[in-house]
């Protein structure tokens, strides 16, 4: 069944929910830190907090969605995030920050699951694949907007407006959702399913997730080391890593657009293995830069670009077939892919961080094994289909 745009707009806002849970108000860190009396890492760490909490909402929100229907738990996760959103702007100790930020994080999870959820139940095949690419140019494209949102609410009313601002702007989707998204008709059906279980038993879309969970690996790999790679190890300014941050952006847009295009041809599980090996060479580009050209940084950021620009193929696809094999269980199978990803990408990119103290090698060894074992999962799942 074809979604409508105002439906599909609907759908973007809901999963841009994130992006700019985490990215908006990064500016403001060291300003919250100070006024809280607390360490800048200490207030950093609420990014992880999200992580991982939008992990638990998502394994909550997806079996529910399937029980009681996609509109009515995406209503309540979005409550709960603008309820938390607001009461952080309220705070005046770090561990306050803390527990409402994991709040915060679970509601943001029970409703952002039923995005792809109820891209899963309207559509199929290549339309689901596009409709994936969709929201997936959207999540790269919102936070490369929310910082500079959340400096702008920072400078003329202060950081607690950032939060207080996420929450109304919650509540507004909410209320939209509640007038606009007509009620999940087939959620009696998925009551039958078998859940979690149900899910893993489907040896055939296993690879999807492996494929799915490494593939976001390499982007976080990147994001989380970063700094270290282009500001401590080539001794960029600030203002020149933020723009050249930007060309990430850009780069998942533009291979974003062309597997929509190539979608009107080939099917997602073939693009999938397409942009994987682009991305296994394009790491592999990178590690023969860090072994030969080991000063050369321009060439350093082209490899980093072109290795992270594969994500806009591959997310979209890996998801579209993925969600194939769970015309009843959408929300369960949703929120497990998610949950997987997140989960791959934290300890993937946190193993890097570690191992990245004085060179860029545990860094780009650690992206090219992801892309691989990516690639891996794809080619599996395909000779189970």
């Amino acid at each position: 069944m074809p979604l409508s745009k105002t439906f599909i707009i609907l759908l973007v806002s809901i999963a841009a929910i994130s992006p700019f849970a985490t990215d908006s108000y990064l500016a403001a860190i060291p300003i919250i830190a100070n006024d809280l009396s607390a360490e800048t890492s200490y207030v950093a760490i609420t990014v992880s907090l999200y992580v991982f909490g939008l992990a638990i909402g998502q394994l909550l929100g997806g079996p529910l969605s399937d029980k009681y229907g996609r509109k009515a738990i995406i209503v309540l996760g979005l409550l709960i995030f603008s309820a938390a959103s607001i009461a952080i702007g309220f705070i005046d100790s770090l561990h306050q920050m803390w527990c409402f930020r994991i709040i915060q994080a679970v509601g943001g999870g029970v409703a952002v699951v039923g995005v792809p959820a109820i891209i899963r139940d309207r559509t199929s095949g290549k339309e689901t694949a596009r409709l994936f690419s969709l929201v997936m140019f959207i999540g790269a494209i919102a936070p490369s907007i929310a910082p500079s949102v959340g400096t702008l609410i920072l400078k003329l009313l202060g950081w607690h407006w950032i939060f207080i601002a996420m929450g109304l702007f919650a509540l507004v989707i909410s209320l939209s959702v509640t007038v606009a998204m007509p009620k999940q008709a087939s959620a009696t059906r998925a009551r039958k399913s078998q859940g979690y279980r149900a899910v893993f038993a489907e040896r055939r879309a296993l690879g999807y997730i492996v494929s799915q969970g490494f593939g976001f690996a390499v982007l976080m790999c990147f994001l989380t080391n970063v700094a270290f790679a282009y500001i401590e190890h080539f001794a960029i300014s600030e203002e020149l890593f933020s723009l050249l941050l930007v060309l990430n952006v850009a780069g998942v847009a533009c291979v974003n657009r062309l597997n929509s295009f190539l979608l009107n041809r080939y099917e997602p599980s073939l693009l999938l293995k397409f942009f994987l090996k682009l991305q296994v060479l394009s790491a592999l580009f990178l590690v023969l830069v860090t072994f030969v050209f080991p000063h050369t940084f321009i060439l350093t950021v082209i490899g980093f670009v072109v290795t992270t620009a594969m994500i806009g193929g591959i997310m979209p696809n890996s998801a579209a077939s993925f969600m194939h094999y769970f015309p009843d269980n959408a929300g369960t199978a949703s929120a497990t892919l998610g949950a997987s990803q997140y989960v791959i990408a934290a300890i993937v990119s946190g193993t890097a961080a570690l191992l990245c103290v004085d060179s860029l090698w545990p860094l780009v060894l650690v992206m090219l094994s992801s892309s691989v074992i990516a690639l891996l999962g794809a080619s599996k799942a395909s000779k189970w289909r």
